[in-house]
């Protein structure tokens, strides 16, 4: 598990007294794998969405991981589908070396634009860079037609390592 950096611990605060742009509470990784990649569930009480993620890139920095947002939903059924795919081992080796920030698309959905990620569907990826922003690549579950592994895991792994950048 990752050790909280001191400036971060230094940014927790009580939630009901949490001023603008403050972490409230730092999510743990929930990985099937976390000795290959990350996967931290970000929720609304936790603090400001910029914040968090910036404190999260910060996190995948210091783990030498690409941080990248997820949304989800828990009525998707591709949502479902993906996470369930989490423990195969191509998708472990596909995900291998990011930080995922998964956040869901109904808990979030009235932040997202001050935040910089316009979401139309999910599931989607958007790279994020070390300060927690967009940069602008992003992919949909349309990448991969049927969501089965095979199929999911070299789409994924060609957009996490970076290939086909716009």
């Amino acid at each position: 598990m990752l050790a909280i950096p001191a400036m971060l611990a230094c940014r927790l605060v009580d939630a009901r007294s949490a001023p603008a742009g403050a972490v409230t509470e730092v999510a743990k990784d929930e990985s099937p794998a976390p000795d290959s990649f990350s996967l931290v569930e970000l929720h609304p009480p936790q603090g400001d969405l910029s914040a968090l993620l910036a404190a999260h890139a910060g996190l995948a920095a210091e783990a030498e991981r690409r941080p990248f947002v997820e949304f989800s939903a828990e009525w998707c059924p591709s949502c479902r589908l993906l996470d369930r795919g989490l423990e195969d081992a191509r998708m472990i080796d596909a995900f291998r070396g990011t930080y995922i920030l998964r956040l869901d698309i109904d808990e979030w959905k009235s932040r997202l634009s001050r935040a910089g990620f316009f979401v139309v569907g999910v599931p989607v990826f958007f790279e994020v860079d070390e300060a927690g922003d967009p940069t602008g690549r992003n992919l949909t579950g349309a990448a991969w037609g049927p969501d089965v592994p095979e199929n999911m895991a070299p789409v994924l792994r060609e957009f996490f390592r970076g290939a086909g950048e716009e």
